[in-house]
């Protein structure tokens, strides 16, 4: 009778303070590089854009320098009927008109009329080196919105590589957060998350877009962090407040990092229910700040949303919309 062999279970961290440290270790640095994962993503989207963008252009430049090339060529062959002899660079040659006359009167009225058609000629010439210079101006346009095409599908390209190694390197750091929070007892869980904080006093008052993102986000409170997320059930913390302020009707980008250049920065002593609050440099966490000395965020794999004091030592900085 075969036996199936006993899995080996690891071994549990030997002291809770060492457990703490070492998967507060990698919990940085797996939403750290998911955060890049979510950077990469976004720089991906606004290229393939670019790229649409700039495909969709070339038709029309290729369709306008085709227009003019056509015009040129109709407009030469109207000039090419005309004698061209009868003037150089817009002047008559009076000569030729004199040894052409019969008479005085007929030399008069020979030169009028010359001189009539090679004003006329002038500035059909004239017309033709406009219609010329349009012509090399629409092929430049179209040859440049070829290469701007080329760039941008280039530039998506490369952010779709980019994409690929921060998703490969996050799940790896993330696989690894997961196995140190199987080791840990349901206590040192608890302990890890630290203690439940309360809501701020008072109501979220105010209509600017960053009350209403908060007031969004205090629907969510109790629903679990999901690396990667955005809800309307599982958030990561970036996940959460883009959410939230699509909810107010602001598009934010997906990763902290670019959250942490949208609106104006804001001081600590500045802070205001709806800011939004970045931890790290460069920004790899945040949340929505709600007064008190308190915000709302989607903290750590394992825990859920909900609100949580402010870390002075992790701040790094806050935007207001």
């Amino acid at each position: 009778m075969s036996v199936t062999p006993a899995v080996a279970q690891p071994d549990p961290p030997p002291t809770a303070s060492e457990a703490r440290d070492q998967l507060d270790q990698a919990q940085h640095e797996a939403e750290a590089l998911t955060e890049q994962w979510h950077a990469a993503t976004d720089t991906f989207t606004a290229s393939q854009a670019a790229a649409d963008a700039a495909r969709a252009a070339i038709e029309p430049t290729r369709a306008a320098a085709a227009q003019a090339q056509a015009a040129e060529d109709e407009f030469r062959q109207q000039i090419d009927v005309v004698a061209l002899s009868t003037f150089d660079s817009g002047r008559l040659d009076q000569f030729n008109a004199l040894l052409l006359s019969n008479s005085p009167q007929q030399y008069l009225d020979q030169m009028s009329a010359l001189e009539s058609l090679s004003a006329d000629h002038k500035a059909q010439l004239d017309a033709l080196l406009a219609k010329v210079e349009a012509t090399r101006r629409a092929q430049v346009d179209a040859d440049d919105a070829v290469a701007r095409a080329q760039e941008a599908a280039d530039a998506a390209r490369r952010a779709a590589d980019d994409i690929e190694a921060r998703r490969r390197a996050a799940e790896s750091r993330i696989a690894e957060v997961e196995r140190l929070l199987a080791r840990l007892s349901p206590q040192q869980r608890a302990d890890r998350n630290g203690p439940d904080v309360g809501a701020p006093s008072g109501s979220f008052s105010g209509t600017g877009v960053g009350v209403r993102a908060l007031q969004a986000a205090a629907t969510k409170l109790g629903r679990p962090y999901q690396w990667g997320a955005n809800g309307p059930n599982t958030f990561d913390c970036s996940g959460l407040t883009s959410w939230a302020f699509a909810q107010a009707g602001v598009t934010l980008p997906r990763s902290s990092s670019a959250q942490a250049t949208v609106g104006r920065a804001v001081s600590w002593n500045d802070l205001q229910p709806g800011d939004l609050v970045f931890y790290y440099t460069p920004a790899s966490h945040v949340g929505i700040y709600a007064g008190d000395g308190k915000m709302i965020n989607a903290p750590q794999s394992g825990d859920v949303v909900r609100y949580q004091t402010v870390s002075r030592s992790a701040f790094s900085g806050a935007r207001r919309l």
